[in-house]
């Protein structure tokens, strides 16, 4: 399926809105954002209303859109929903996780920035081979991304994560031990909310 101008808008604003690049106390508008990407604003709105459905931006007519928050309990709330899910993933993993799989995580796991962070959390529901559960992390991640991207910035650190323990057991089949560094990864993004 080929992605759309639209699509393509749609994906560098909320790219903005998460890296902060677009102020949460401002109006975003359709004419400044055109300009902004070069393009026309018909599909400007149609990814601002995209993002409107999905509870990113609320709309004010007449003047523009202002960007939506998470407060600590939405935060939260996604990391319980997350822990569900990807508990899952590594129930599986650990029962059924080859070599190659192994390797590839480990060489997703040692990095520390929220890119990877989402992309470590997203191949280890895909290589369940569950073609849902890679959805269901990857929005849950993608609600959460500019919250996180705020915590990592009020901290002034990169993302801490125990993704190189939860390859290693996985690869020595401890669920137990498994299931508690990916908690501990999840309970990391409900620390020092706001601080």
């Amino acid at each position: 399926m080929r992605e759309t101008l639209s699509d393509k808008v749609y994906r560098a604003i909320k790219d903005d809105i998460n890296n902060f690049r677009l102020n949460p106390d401002e109006f975003i508008v359709e004419r400044e954002m055109a300009e902004r990407y070069g393009v026309s604003k018909a599909p400007v709105r149609e990814a601002l209303h995209r993002l409107c459905r999905e509870g990113r931006l609320i709309s004010y007519p007449r003047k523009g859109y202002l960007i939506v928050s998470l407060n600590e309990m939405e935060f939260y709330q996604t990391q319980q929903l997350r822990l569900i899910n990807e508990g899952f993933a590594v129930r599986i993993l650990v029962r059924e996780a080859g070599p190659e799989d192994i390797k590839i995580l480990r060489a997703m796991a040692d990095k520390s920035d929220c890119v990877s962070n989402t992309e470590f959390h997203c191949k280890m529901a895909e290589l369940t081979g569950n073609k849902f559960l890679r959805d269901i992390v990857a929005n849950l991640l993608d609600i959460s991304t500019r919250t996180l991207n705020l915590k990592n910035r009020l901290n002034g650190s990169n993302l801490k994560t125990y993704h190189l323990e939860i390859v290693d057991a996985i690869e020595a089949r401890d669920e137990e031990k498994a299931l508690k560094f990916l908690e501990m990864d999840l309970k990391l993004g409900n620390s020092s909310f706001g601080k």
